[in-house]
């Protein structure tokens, strides 16, 4: 299997993100009451964030509906959306569907709100910083965190 940089940091970043989730957290009935307590280990804590766009409000949250890929590309990943993304990897429509489609996005709107902010990145951050040491802490970004929005030609 062949896999090009974009994917590589794509698939990395779920793997991250999935590691930092308990078991119990997938199970409807079992939502923990605190879900950024995150365990600590290791000697450093690394922070993440990138592409928020300038979003500086919470939004509602929508994949694509469309992603068209141009010649041997269409109908291939990443250029999968819906049903399609969901049958290629096997992911259950039922559990995380919402995360990565559009399917279902009235019914994840209202049940999970809008995601995002500044504000709510900002506290976030601090707390992560807090709990682990602030001096043992590094934050990055990865960048686009202006460019695509409206406050970047402000």
């Amino acid at each position: 299997m062949s896999i090009n940089r974009r994917q590589f940091i794509q698939l990395m970043a779920i793997a991250g993100a999935a590691g930092l989730l308990p078991k119990s957290s997938f199970a409807t009935q079992k939502q923990s009451a605190d879900f950024y307590d995150v365990p600590t280990f290791g000697q450093v804590r690394l922070l993440h964030f990138t592409d928020c766009h300038a979003q500086l409000l919470p939004v509602h949250y929508r994949e694509p509906h469309v992603n068209l890929g141009i010649g041997k590309r269409q109908g291939h990943v990443p250029h999968l959306v819906g049903h399609q993304l969901l049958q290629h990897f096997g992911i259950s429509q039922a559990l995380e569907a919402h995360a990565l489609t559009h399917l279902n996005y009235l019914e994840a709107a209202q049940k999970y709100g809008k995601v995002g902010g500044f504000a709510h990145l900002a506290t976030l951050i601090k707390r992560l910083r807090d709990s682990f040491g602030r001096e043992k802490t590094l934050l990055l970004d990865g960048g686009d965190t202006w460019q695509g929005s409206g406050t970047a030609y402000w």
